[in-house]
């Protein structure tokens, strides 16, 4: 504001000092063109020497004026306000509250004796956190099994693979058709990643999911995958009649297509059924030894291709023979027999 002040006073002065000092310069060199040409001034042209002369007095008393106006005048509200918020960031005293003592005069009052807390800085309060389980801490580190995949392996196996799972202690497979109802198939330990799941349907989509276990409870699943068995194609061998004795069946087959091999399985009530053997390549034939005379058994055969089991053969029922008249009692002549008898 001083310098703008001085601004309006001094360039009005300014202007007219130099306007005067023009002014002065072209008289005199009036007055000289005048004496050269032999004209002689009087007395009258005198006093235009004076009117210069105040008007430079002026302005050297206005510049006089200003600069003690701008000493006097306060100093600008900015710099004011910068000043008093400069002055604000230095720390305020602290009051400490006067306590006043039931067993004086109530009016009277005391400093307190005990140090107090600042209202604007409460004390900080602990809090106390209970510990956590050490069976849910290890539980939610355990991360869901990653990098599963499973891959048809014959017309009736699938095979799973997954990766290893640090902190879990051993996996539950789960199986399903629709990815709504589930059953357990399997569990493994911590360092087994594969299962096979074996006596399948051929043609047939199945849905999995590997469970990770730690303390034999489930804390995650993984994302469910799919594999599809192979369609069976192979043709199912066909049963001939049985050759039979009193202690063993003679079983024969006719011959499939692709086979690797066959397997025989048996059963003495037609519903559950155990393998009893196996037959190489192009090997159409079995004998089941060692049976109970006078004994029925049911039988089936199954071959096995490079897709895997093809359907079981139709099932056959052979009963042994009974067992026949000793060697001794066949050399028995009629008449000993009637001597014996009376």
């Amino acid at each position: 504001m001083g310098s703008g002040l001085l601004a309006l006073i001094v360039l009005p002065i300014a202007a007219l000092v130099l306007y005067g000092l023009v002014r002065r310069v072209q008289i005199a060199r009036t007055g000289r063109e005048l004496r050269r040409m032999g004209f002689v001034g009087d007395q009258p042209h005198a006093p235009e020497w004076r009117p210069v002369w105040p008007l430079v007095a002026a302005g050297l008393t206005g510049l006089v004026l200003v600069g003690i106006m701008t000493s006097v005048l306060p100093a600008r509200p900015s710099t004011l306000t910068r000043a008093s918020e400069a002055g604000s960031s230095a720390p305020r005293p602290t009051i400490n509250p006067t306590v006043v003592s039931p067993s004086t005069n109530p009016g009277s009052e005391h400093p307190a004796t005990h140090p107090t807390a600042s209202p604007t800085t409460p004390r900080p309060q602990a809090t106390a956190t209970p510990p956590a389980s050490p069976t849910a801490h290890a539980q939610g580190d355990v991360a869901a099994s990653s990098a599963v995949t499973a891959l048809p392996r014959s017309a009736r196996a699938i095979q799973l693979d997954w990766a290893r799972v640090s902190g879990a202690d051993g996996y539950a497979i789960e199986r399903s058709t629709d990815t709504v109802h589930w059953k357990s198939v399997a569990s493994t330990s911590s360092g087994q990643t594969r299962y096979t799941d074996p006596k399948l349907s051929s043609g047939t989509t199945y849905y999995y999911r590997v469970i990770s276990l730690v303390n034999d409870q489930e804390t995650s699943r993984s994302d469910v995958v799919s594999a599809t068995t192979a369609v069976d194609a192979s043709i199912a061998p066909v049963l001939a009649p049985a050759t039979v004795s009193a202690t063993s069946i003679e079983l024969t087959w006719g011959d499939v297509n692709g086979a690797l091999s066959y397997g025989i399985e048996r059963s003495p009530d037609g519903a559950n059924w155990t393998p009893i053997g196996t037959t190489g390549q192009d090997v159409t034939s079995f004998t089941d030894a060692g049976l109970a005379s006078a004994t029925t058994y049911y039988y089936r055969v199954v071959a096995v291709t490079s897709a895997g089991e093809s359907p079981p053969s139709t099932m056959l029922s052979a009963t042994t023979d009974p067992v026949g008249p000793s060697a001794s009692d066949a050399n028995v002549t009629p008449s000993d027999v009637s001597k014996a008898a009376s």
